[in-house]
């Protein structure tokens, strides 16, 4: 059995999720129903997530589309999803399915979050 931890927080302007562990289709849920509940809420809350994929050391197409969903769910509310800490093989698989530009990563927290910060 496998097992994907989530940790959600709140910053200003976004939110951080840090994944750890594998992300298929058994966990994939998980993943799913924490988007849900972020990008679920009233129209006037933050879209904008970032997810830190540095603990992931598994991703299946189940849990790529998991995050193509999110993408286009957040960016239906004007926000997005972006990656941080993407591993090599999470990079060879986003450029082998061409998600590299749906699902941008980006080099740290801090420039994932330029222009999404903003005070509350």
């Amino acid at each position: 059995m496998t097992a994907l931890a989530i940790e959600v927080e709140r910053r200003p302007g976004y939110w951080l999720l840090t994944l750890s562990g594998e992300l298929d289709r058994q966990t994939q849920p998980d993943l799913s129903r924490a988007f849900d509940e972020l990008l679920g809420g009233a129209p006037h809350e933050c879209p904008h997530i970032v997810c830190d994929l540095g603990g992931l050391v598994f991703c299946d197409s189940s849990g790529l589309r998991a995050l193509v969903i999110a993408q286009e769910r957040a960016r239906e509310r004007s926000g997005g999803l972006r990656l941080i800490e993407v591993n090599a093989s999470m990079a060879a698989l986003l450029e082998i399915t061409r998600l590299e530009e749906q699902l941008p990563a980006y080099d740290d927290l801090d420039h994932a979050t330029n222009g999404l910060t903003r005070p509350e």
